[in-house]
Formats: structure tokens, C-alpha cells, sequence
């Protein structure tokens, strides 16, 4: 019965797997069971029966948890990330169509509509490629990692918080290598919705944000190269304090543009009070997250990493 209770678990587990693929999990798998309910029945003072096999199981989670750790061709297109992309293509393409009968309807007499609706699928193909390419780094990178069950879980579960992590480091880079290419490529044509009555559109940001660009893309490039220090440099001290100077920069920019303001003159005094209340919360956001980078970057340069700290 307990052979039974294993090979059920691991048959759901390695489903959509190939033979090959297949044979080495399901190995690992009960070595890793086996192991486990060992090492509970010692701790028990107890034989190793049915109970102990489903607590072990029980604790290692739901077998669709266990078989994204194992990525496979079949389970590539299952991945959420993937179902993420899929709905943005479906959505640009949406938009698209959208377009496509305004100018037929109406040709000549809906240019503003039907260029803001090709400037969101520009941003939104963007995305796209940018989410694609992380998909697949994560994909080439967990099939080809070659660690026990247990390393496996315990890395993916601490990656994405983990500030050395080439997951979060990748992460970390698309995000910005995305913001800088939105920011540079269509800052002229954010457009701004004045009044649901009037249905006007403006554009958001005035020609004196051109005076900005530079520094935003210094901000950027510093903070990319900080984020390569951290898998490339030992003392990840040194660029935690980086990152922890780069958000007071970013912190001291968005201040300038608070004081500058380079927003539309169009825009009436209640809506200029909500961007600068935005304005102040991003500044104050800024802050906070230099303060914790500060932290980690003390417990990094005192113990060699955080979670040492928390040990200690």
C-alpha cells in the first residue's frame, strides 16, 4: 500500500513529463520520500507505515507544485507567465481590431484615437517581448539545473527575494532596461484624459521633460550595473550601498521634477494636486526602499548576507 501511495503521487507529478525525464524524477522523488519518512518514523521512535508516507507527502505540497519545479515541453505552455503573454497578445490584438474599424467607420476623423491605440500596443508588444525573454531565461535555466529535489525548492522559493539571485538580478534588469525604453520612446505621447464630460485628450508631459531624459537614463544605466555587481561581485555590500545611493538619486530627481513640474499647463489645480501628492509618495517610497537597501547592505558587509543576520 505505501508503494501504491508513492507511485500515485509521483505518476500525477511526472504526468506530462517525457520517458526520459520522467524516469529520473520519479527516481529522485522517492528517494526524497523514502528519506523523509525515515528520518519522521526515527524522530517518532516508530515503523515507517501509510500515515507517515502521506505527511511526508503532504508536506512537500500539491503535485502540480512539485512538476513546475521539473520544466518539460509539455508543461511550458502551462506556465502562468506564459498565460501572462497569451492575454497581452490577445489584448493587443484587441486593439488592434479596434483600430482597424475606426478607421473604417470613420476614416480621416478619429487620427488622435486611433494613434494613442498604436502607441498601447507598442507599449503593450514591448511587454511582451520583454516578459517573453524572461520566460525563457527561467525556463533554459531551471531545465538545465542540475540539483537535488530539495535545492530546487529551497532556491525557487528564495529567489525572488533573495538580492544576488540571477533570477531577481534578470528580473530586476527587464524591468528596467522596460521602464527606460517606454520613458524614452513615447514620453511625448502619454496622453491625459481632461474630464469625462469634455473627453479631451492632452499630452501629460510638457518639452521641458526633455531636460530630465539624461539623468533618468543615468539612473538607469547605474542601476543595471549595480544589479550585474551583485552576481559578479563578492563583496555584495558594495553595490547593496550603489542601489541604496541610486534611490536617494531617484528620490532627489523626482523632488526636481516636483519643484519643475513639467506636466501640462491645462490641467486644473485639483489634478495638479494629485500628481504632486503622487509625486511626494514616490519620493517618500524612494526613501524607505534606500533605507532597507542600506540595512542589507550593512548585514551583507557584518555577516556576508541577510539571512547569516538572522541566524546570528
Amino acid at each position: 500500500m505505501i508503494e501504491r501511495i508513492i507511485d500515485d503521487y509521483i505518476g500525477e507529478v511526472t504526468k506530462d513529463m517525457g520517458a526520459s525525464q520522467r524516469s529520473e524524477v520519479a527516481k529522485e522523488l522517492r528517494t526524497h520520500i523514502l528519506d523523509s519518512a525515515e528520518a519522521m518514523a526515527a524522530e517518532r521512535k516508530v515503523a515507517v507505515d501509510e500515515a507517515i508516507i502521506r505527511q511526508v507527502i503532504e508536506n512537500m505540497g500539491p503535485a502540480e507544485k512539485i512538476a513546475a519545479m521539473y520544466p518539460s515541453r509539455e508543461t511550458l505552455f502551462k506556465n502562468h507567465m506564459w498565460k501572462a503573454v497569451q492575454a497581452l497578445v490577445g489584448i493587443a490584438v484587441a486593439f488592434l481590431i479596434v483600430a482597424a474599424l475606426l478607421s473604417l467607420v470613420a476614416p480621416g476623423q478619429v487620427d488622435a484615437p486611433v494613434r494613442t491605440i498604436i502607441m498601447v500596443v507598442s507599449a503593450l508588444a514591448l511587454a511582451i517581448v520583454v516578459i517573453s525573454a524572461i520566460f525563457m531565461a527561467i525556463y533554459f535555466y531551471e531545465s538545465r539545473l542540475k540539483a537535488t529535489y530539495e535545492e530546487r525548492l529551497r532556491r525557487l522559493n528564495k529567489s525572488l527575494s533573495d538580492m544576488t539571485s540571477p533570477l531577481k538580478v534578470a528580473l530586476s534588469i527587464a524591468m528596467v532596461i522596460f521602464w527606460l525604453a517606454i520613458i524614452n520612446l513615447f514620453w511625448q505621447q502619454i496622453p491625459f484624459l481632461m474630464g469625462l464630460e469634455e473627453g479631451r485628450m492632452i499630452s501629460l508631459l510638457t518639452p521641458d521633460f526633455t531636460g530630465f531624459l539624461p539623468y533618468i537614463n543615468l539612473l538607469g544605466a547605474c542601476t543595471i550595473v549595480a544589479e550585474l555587481l551583485f552576481v559578479f561581485l563578492r563583496q555584495k555590500w558594495v553595490p547593496a550601498i550603489i542601489e541604496s545611493a541610486l534611490n536617494v538619486g531617484s528620490a532627489l530627481l523626482i523632488a526636481w521634477v516636483y519643484l519643475a513640474f513639467p506636466f501640462s499647463p491645462e490641467f486644473t489645480p485639483l489634478i495638479t494636486a494629485m500628481i504632486k501628492v503622487a509625486l511626494l509618495l514616490c519620493i517618500l517610497g524612494f526613501l524607505m526602499d534606500a533605507a532597507q537597501k542600506l540595512w542589507k547592505a550593512a548585514q551583507f558587509f557584518i555577516h556576508g548576507s541577510p539571512e547569516k543576520s538572522k541566524a546570528v
